[in-house]
């Protein structure tokens, strides 16, 4: 029965809330409620240093808020869009969209060709350098 009892007075949400506390109730930090809840309530002395707001009048504020400014979105939109690239819902889909390369080029030579002639002598003279016979020391 205790525990009863116990559970019903944790349940119960006090009317006045302290300044400290207020901000988090609205789920902002203390400059952003200084500048945008506060000119809009009524706060009340507690005790020699503490200040309160009344909760039903922060929660009219913030429904206030809400209808001022909540962005209406449509009903059928997907809220969720997926977090990776894989589109492909079916098993015959691709499962990766194709994508090409920043650094490659729609025009392709065949691999391993060059299409300029000083490349080509360049390397030609490189290759014979390293397959070429050695130099003696002496």
């Amino acid at each position: 029965m205790a525990n009863a009892t116990a559970a019903k007075a944790t349940s119960i949400q006090p009317r006045f809330i302290r300044f400290g506390d207020a901000p988090g109730y609205l789920g902002m930090c203390r400059d952003e409620f200084n500048k945008t809840v506060r000119p809009h309530v009524r706060e009340f002395p507690i005790g020699k240093q503490g200040v309160a707001f009344d909760r039903h009048e922060l929660d009219e504020w913030a429904d206030a808020y809400i209808t001022a400014r909540a962005i209406e979105k449509a009903a059928n939109q997907d809220n969720n869009p997926p977090r990776s690239e894989r589109h492909g819902g079916s098993t015959g889909d691709a499962p990766w969209p194709k994508k090409q390369s920043r650094g490659s080029s729609k025009c392709r030579t065949a691999s391993g060709k060059s299409t300029r002639n000083t490349e080509v002598s360049e390397f030609r003279k490189a290759l014979a350098l390293v397959t070429g016979p050695k130099r003696s020391s002496t």
